[in-house]
């Protein structure tokens, strides 16, 4: 046999033996982060978008139909009604998995419109206020939140064999450096405290979320819902009782000494309906270098019915707005909660 006929036998029977086992291997032992547009990830995807306590937080975080404030507003440009009006635009699941687990991380685009109503003209002590201005600005944002996915059958079907295990909270804003948010305290009304620093860290189990669900930690559930449709958010430390008081304080640091402008959203169920919206109180300020550490605080009760709800904690820088030109910088925490 001549040797260039040899040579390509030989790399032709290589080239056989590489395919094979490369076509042995499973695909579900690879560690490999999966492509955001893999059909893969597009099926995990699906699973989240199916998720309830995925879900809730973003028709809490779109404020459209929650803009009145409760607590007193600065006197510099008088606003009287603020809210955000936020849409989806893009999301992206990057994803690492095994045969049994599996770990993505959610990103979500919003396209928002922060609209500002007030007035120009001081307000008369004891006299209702007048909105004669509205100010609209364009602002983009990306919420990161943790998604820890668990196998479930062994169907074939991804979409059926894998259901959502637990959750992170949201986290995110806008881009910019002015103001961040360094640290949440939930306070109930026996003194409890429950403290987060960094909300992708901070995971709840997402228990029964629709009839059928299987959860080995069943028979320890607290469920919410009729017949065979309980369902529950497991492992989360922010769960009150009915017509509770419950105080949340948060930490800011921030470049300006003056305060800034801050809001909690909350009180809506799973639909984002029925939401109420308060700003937080400054109660102290201390200077850190060339920053401002502030602590804010608000009060408000639970609602007399056991739901699940998710609360929305907005940072803005003060000139955002107290003024037409600055434009939006905003950093965003989302606390799901229970009360039962």
């Amino acid at each position: 046999m001549k040797p260039y006929i040899a040579s390509k036998l030989i790399f032709t029977l290589s080239l056989m033996v590489v395919v094979l086992i490369t076509g042995c291997d499973n695909p579900f032992e690879s560690n490999e982060p999966q492509s955001p547009n893999s059909s893969n990830t597009q099926i995990f995807m699906k699973v989240a978008e199916n998720s309830s306590s995925v879900n809730s937080f973003t028709p809490n975080y779109n404020e459209e139909h929650a803009m009145a404030l409760a607590g007193s507003l600065g006197k510099d440009m008088y606003p009287i009604k603020v809210g955000q009006k936020m849409s989806l635009v893009e999301k992206n699941l990057a994803l690492q998995k095994d045969s049994a687990t599996a770990i993505g991380t959610l990103t979500q685009k919003y396209e928002g419109r922060l609209i500002i109503q007030g007035s120009f003209n001081q307000p008369t002590i004891g006299i209702r206020q007048k909105v004669d201005t509205t100010i609209v600005k364009d602002f983009s944002t990306v919420i990161t939140r943790i998604i820890k996915f668990k196998k479930v059958d062994d169907t074939g079907d991804d979409e059926k064999d894998w259901k959502v295990e637990a959750v992170s909270l949201p986290n995110g804003g806008s881009e910019g450096n002015t103001i961040q948010i360094a640290g949440i305290k939930l306070t109930s009304q026996n003194g409890t405290e429950h403290y987060i620093d960094d909300p992708n860290t901070y995971f709840f189990k997402a228990g029964k979320e629709k009839g059928g669900d299987d959860d080995e930690d069943d028979n320890n559930n607290f469920e919410i819902g009729f017949g065979n449709h309980g369902r529950d958010w497991k492992n989360l430390l922010t769960w009150y009782k009915r017509n509770q008081a419950i105080k949340l304080t948060v930490e800011v640091i921030s470049n300006s000494s003056e305060p800034d402008f801050l809001t909690v959203t909350y009180g809506a169920g799973m639909n984002g309906n029925q939401k109420n919206k308060e700003k937080f109180d400054l109660v102290s300020t201390q200077q850190e270098g060339s920053y401002y550490r502030k602590v804010y605080e608000r009060k408000w009760s639970t609602s007399s019915h056991a739901t699940r709800m998710h609360a929305v904690i907005n940072a803005f820088p003060r000139n955002v707005v107290y003024d037409t030109d600055t434009a939006v910088e905003v950093k965003t925490w989302g606390i799901p909660y229970r009360v039962k």
